[in-house]
């Protein structure tokens, strides 16, 4: 571990109660973390009674791991073994994206995981950074990229009908691990915020064309 994730750790560390013992040694206990969001809009009108399945998002190698990840350099990357996401962040993204788009009122029904129903709508994506960068350590911030595309099932081979990028970054406010949480919090919320009204856009206007 570099001395600079040291130097940003230490507080973590005496806070959880992590004993260094005389010979190098550490007793370390483990934490779990999950990422939680917060609406602050009212649901919008369904441009239409279509219904949705959103599937799995897959996570790039690079953060397709439950340790929570610090960007310490311009290539330097360290995982944090004692700190990690309770779930896979796959997976938890794509429930927290579910629960938010089932409350956003955009479809008529978002499909819960297991359902067997045919959607007319399938949301794809793929979670392209999720981070604490601590490269300027007087200004760390939280850093969550997304990619999402909606899949229409008109024909059997399904149409990508939207597909854009999100891209977040909030300041982490003081120097502990559950501000770096929060701080990835906000941005899942900010992104799912504009996903949420880029879809109303994208299916109102389809549906204009199409009626």
């Amino acid at each position: 571990m570099s001395h600079r994730m040291d130097a940003f750790l230490v507080f973590a560390l005496v806070l959880s109660g992590i004993a260094v013992g005389g010979c190098g040694q550490s007793t370390a206990v483990q934490e779990y973390y999950i990422l939680e969001t917060a609406r602050k809009s009212a649901p919008a009108a369904a441009p239409n009674d279509a219904t949705l399945d959103v599937r799995r998002l897959s996570v790039d190698s690079a953060f397709a791991t439950k340790d929570l990840i610090y960007r310490l350099g311009e290539f330097q990357y360290e995982p944090d073994f004692y700190r990690q996401f309770l779930i896979s962040p796959g997976a938890m993204i794509t429930e927290q994206t579910r629960r938010w788009l089932a409350d956003s009122g955009v479809f008529e029904h978002v499909l819960a995981s297991s359902s067997q129903t045919a959607p007319a709508y399938t949301l794809e994506g793929t979670v392209a950074a999720l981070y604490g960068d601590f490269r300027d350590e007087s200004a760390p911030v939280a850093v969550m990229e997304i990619r999402y595309f909606l899949v229409e099932h008109k024909t059997s081979d399904g149409v990508v009908v939207f597909s854009q990028s999100y891209r977040a970054v909030n300041p982490v406010l003081v120097r502990t691990v559950q501000a770096l949480m929060d701080a990835l919090g906000k941005d899942l919320t900010e992104i799912l915020t504009r996903l949420e009204a880029d879809l109303q856009t994208a299916l109102t206007e389809r549906a204009a064309k199409t009626g």
